[in-house]
């Protein structure tokens, strides 16, 4: 307040306060720092280069503080505040659709924020609290959270669209036996990679991976090149890739990819409990419906 007035008399009545003890106040913090915020004289009061830098870093703080209030306030709110989500880029297409539709229509001032990880970085980030929410390819051996199976993908194969196998109506997964195959890292979504390795081993061949790839999309440019085939979650077909073509594969063919929501059990939010038991029933109920497709 002396900053903005450049007057201890001025800054006093407006702290409704006497100007001595106000004086007292910066002279105290002024010995506590060590350095000189203002320069006094009869005629005038004037901020010195430390007390410019300090006022600014000062409003810096004070806006900090009141963002934190307002998010201290709307964290004990059950249907109000922001839901930090990641989701692994499979489920951006087969469960999020459907969970933004049902916060929408349940928790409509709720703010989610979503952001694309992998499965392991999602149950790092839970258990630290920088995500409220993860919706993750299930795990067996994935301890520390809570959670709710929501979805069960299955394999399909992407086809290049003038790959002469491209235009078949009743495609096995032994046509793509001898088909050389683009896959992601296994680092990157070992429950995606394994699955497909499991699929072929049990349709009787190993596949031959020439090519990985960091993420879906790399893998869809990479069959729209000609370099070989996938095998990804079906949900993909959703992505509309230009040049590629998805394939079902017969029933039992394309195992089984599921899909879960986690949280942290201990340190949740009030919103994120209320949205776990609400929302999250409802959205299993949907999705985990058999497919009429």
């Amino acid at each position: 307040m002396v900053a903005q007035e450049l007057s201890f008399s001025r800054a006093a009545t407006r702290l409704h306060m006497s100007q001595p003890p106000l004086s007292q106040q910066i002279k105290a913090l002024e010995d506590e720092m060590g350095v000189e915020l203002l320069v006094r004289n009869r005629r005038e009061v004037k901020l010195t280069e430390a007390g410019i830098v300090f006022l600014r870093e000062c409003h810096l703080v004070l806006d900090q503080l009141r963002t934190a209030i307002n998010a201290t306030v709307h964290a004990s709110r059950a249907h109000v505040g922001t839901l930090q989500v990641g989701v692994a880029t499979s489920g951006l297409f087969s469960v999020m659709p459907a969970f933004q539709e049902l916060m929408r229509a349940s928790f409509p001032e709720v703010d989610v924020r979503v952001s694309d990880m992998q499965s392991k970085d999602q149950v790092a980030a839970v258990l630290q609290g920088a995500l409220d929410l993860g919706i993750v390819h299930t795990y067996p051996d994935r301890s520390g959270v809570s959670r709710c199976a929501v979805f069960t993908d299955t394999l399909c194969a992407a086809l290049p669209a003038r790959h002469p196998l491209a235009s078949r109506a009743d495609l096995k997964l032994s046509d793509l036996m001898h088909e050389p195959m683009v896959a992601l890292f296994r680092e990157q979504a070992p429950t995606v990679y394994d699955t497909m390795i499991a699929t072929c081993t049990l349709a009787g061949f190993s596949p031959d991976i020439r090519h990985s790839a960091r993420n879906a999309f790399t893998i869809f440019q990479m069959v729209q090149m000609g370099l070989g085939v996938a095998l990804v979650p079906r949900s993909y077909h959703f992505s509309g890739y230009p040049g590629v073509v998805f394939h079902d594969l017969p029933p039992g063919e394309g195992g089984s990819i599921h899909i879960e929501a986690i949280w942290h059990p201990r340190h949740a939010s009030q919103l994120t409990q209320t949205v776990a038991s609400q929302l999250l029933p409802q959205l299993a109920a949907r999705l985990l419906m058999p497919r009429s497709d």
